[in-house]
């Protein structure tokens, strides 16, 4: 029996150590990248465009080849029925055709560039879904390991009260002070102990938001680590939202060339092989061949071609208005967040000292209470204020990084 429990001791701390074990804000990321659905059928779209290119060549380079069968008979019955002349009585046709379209190699050339273009429009929607999804998945973590640390805030709050309170109830026992000053301290443990349970669920609750954003199906509780999240290098006014409009302006000016090529000539070879009868006498003899070309060109379309030109150029200073328009707006999303994320860290820092002076006062406090020299009443005003500093410093902390994380988000 102690053979196995040496066994199973450490295995069961290792089990508690996993369990134990911080989950960081990389890992998360990584799980929603891997499971967003949006990213998988981007990539689809991508190899679906791809295929344009074979289809291209299929259709403008290589043969059709077809069969066809006829049988006809329109019979003159006592002098009523089709006339002759236009239906011979009969037909009987079996045949091999092909068709080869001539000099497509332009269609071939704007179908490839246009399937290319469409292959880095997909590239470019699936950079944009990774990007937007890594800013939803941080924002989520951040909000949930505020939680966090306002449980580990509460936590050491309610250490300091526990400890208070054995001091102040020896000297009820010992009549120094009442007992309404030990309820004091019970009363505001408790209002500390709800806190400290609506924290625990607020972070459970956000702990099931991050999983389900990120497709985990998971319920285990994990703590998260403290997010280090660093402001990115500036773009330089470069910025990966606008190459959409550069390839819309592609794909508009693709479509423009694929439709001016229905305006060039077009030709193509044919022929055929088989039989083509109008009599089973001597059918056998009217095995055949034949062969030639086709030739087109439009003349006249009622201007649509001209017309299809101006809907191109209006698309065309729409999309360039709409650009300088967003390319405006990034850029001042960025330095909204920079000037904010500056302002915030002015702030944190008064907050930091004001917390090193509320720790030192509390110190000297219970000093002082230990002596029987101040009244439980100003403590626990201190312990107030300190606990709205550090919600505060913890509030502050937190707005930092989502700004941190916005700027991050613009600035790319």
């Amino acid at each position: 029996m102690s053979f196995i429990r040496f066994l199973i001791l450490p295995i069961l701390l290792m089990v508690l150590s996993c369990h134990a074990q911080a989950q960081s804000l990389e890992a998360y990321l990584a799980a929603a990248q891997a499971n967003n659905p949006a990213l998988l059928e981007n990539e689809r779209l991508s190899a679906i465009a791809g295929l344009e290119v074979d289809m291209a060549k299929a259709a403008y380079q290589m043969p059709e080849i077809s069969t066809t069968g006829n049988f006809l008979y329109a019979p003159v019955i006592r002098g009523v029925g089709y006339d002759n002349s236009i239906t011979n009585g009969a037909l009987y046709s079996a045949q091999l055709n092909l068709n080869q379209p001539l000099f497509t190699r332009p269609q071939v050339e704007a179908q490839a560039k246009n399937s290319l273009i469409n292959q880095e429009a997909y590239r470019q929607n699936t950079a944009l879904s990774q990007h937007e999804l890594a800013r939803q998945v941080s924002e989520q973590y951040i909000r949930t390991w505020q939680n966090l640390e306002r449980i580990a805030d509460t936590q050491h709050l309610l250490g300091l009260l526990a400890e208070q309170e054995q001091v102040v109830r020896v000297f009820a026992e010992n009549a120094i002070l009442s007992q309404s000053d030990v309820l004091f301290f019970t009363i505001e443990k408790e209002n500390q102990q709800l806190a400290l349970q609506d924290f625990q669920i607020a972070y459970r609750q956000g702990l099931a938001a991050l999983n389900l954003l990120c497709g985990l199906v998971d319920t285990t509780y994990v703590e998260l680590q403290q997010p280090e999240i660093q402001l990115k290098a500036d773009t330089a006014g470069l910025s990966n939202f606008l190459k959409s409009y550069q390839l819309d302006s592609l794909l508009a000016e693709s479509r423009q060339e694929l439709s001016e090529l229905k305006y060039r000539p077009q030709a193509s070879a044919f022929a055929n092989t088989g039989l083509n009868a109008i009599m089973l006498k001597d059918i056998y003899k009217k095995f055949g061949f034949s062969l030639g070309l086709n030739f087109s060109m439009p003349l006249y379309d009622g201007h649509q071609r001209g017309l299809a030109r101006q809907q191109m150029q209006l698309s065309q200073q729409a999309s360039h208005g709409q650009r300088e328009f967003q390319s405006k707006q990034i850029e001042q999303q960025r330095l909204m967040a920079r000037q904010q994320i500056k302002l915030l860290d002015a702030k944190i820092k008064t907050v930091q000292r004001q917390l090193s002076d509320y720790e030192t006062l509390l110190k000297f406090y219970r000093e002082r209470i230990a002596r029987g020299e101040l009244s439980v009443n100003d403590y626990m005003n201190t312990i107030k204020s300190f606990a709205t500093a550090q919600a505060d410093f913890t509030a502050l902390k937190t707005s930092r990084l989502l700004l941190i994380n916005e700027y991050n988000y613009w600035n790319w």
